[in-house]
């Protein structure tokens, strides 16, 4: 299956390269530690795509979390442990934890501004702005299955993979996941690579 997503990936791969060349060039006689990057909250919640890769190794996109306890805008990679809906002896089961959260963020947003589904506004700014809600909750809840954070799978990861919000209404990349998450993830992690847990 993934393979047939291999042209698609080999084209963007090759656009992240050409810009990353031509970033190269553009600042070559700028002193590399002036690029600035995103930073990124040890929790926070992206979506990232992980090309094409061998094996079992995570490919295509995929909601993950940051694991970095320290992120700063000199730094171009994160740690990451990808997310997946399917259920595996080797995978946490995180439940509805995170995207349940992203689906009751985007809620808030339509309680805020008292967005009934079937009613049409008269505004047309509050047209645009309820129809790129609704699209937001809709995507979320097309997503919203049971999620496994894939612990065997940990990766580094370039900030150039990650996946811009759908529009300015997604709380992707800004919203973190609780301590309650973090703290499975990390008793996970520790289980599976260190002996000494």
């Amino acid at each position: 299956y993934k393979f047939s997503y291999l042209d698609e990936w080999m084209l963007k791969q090759s656009k992240m390269l050409l810009e990353e060349a031509n970033q190269l060039l553009k600042n070559k006689n700028i002193n590399k530690t002036n690029l600035k990057y995103r930073v990124y909250d040890r929790g926070t919640i992206i979506k990232a795509d992980f090309g094409v890769n061998l094996g079992s190794e995570m490919s295509q996109v995929h909601f993950a979390i940051v694991l970095n306890n320290y992120d700063n805008p000199k730094n171009n990679v994160l740690t990451v442990i990808p997310l997946t809906s399917k259920d595996s002896k080797y995978n946490l089961n995180l439940g509805n934890l995170v995207i349940g959260k992203l689906v009751k963020r985007v809620m808030e947003e339509v309680v805020k501004l008292g967005i009934e589904e079937e009613k049409e506004p008269d505004n047309f700014e509050i047209k645009i702005k309820i129809k790129k809600i609704l699209t937001l909750l809709s995507y979320y809840r097309s997503n919203e299955k049971n999620t496994y954070a894939c612990g065997s799978l940990l990766t580094t990861i370039s900030k150039t993979r990650i996946l811009k919000p759908i529009n300015e209404y997604d709380i992707i990349g800004r919203v973190k996941c609780s301590n309650e998450v973090m703290d499975m993830i990390d008793k996970d992690i520790l289980s599976k690579i260190t002996k000494n847990f």
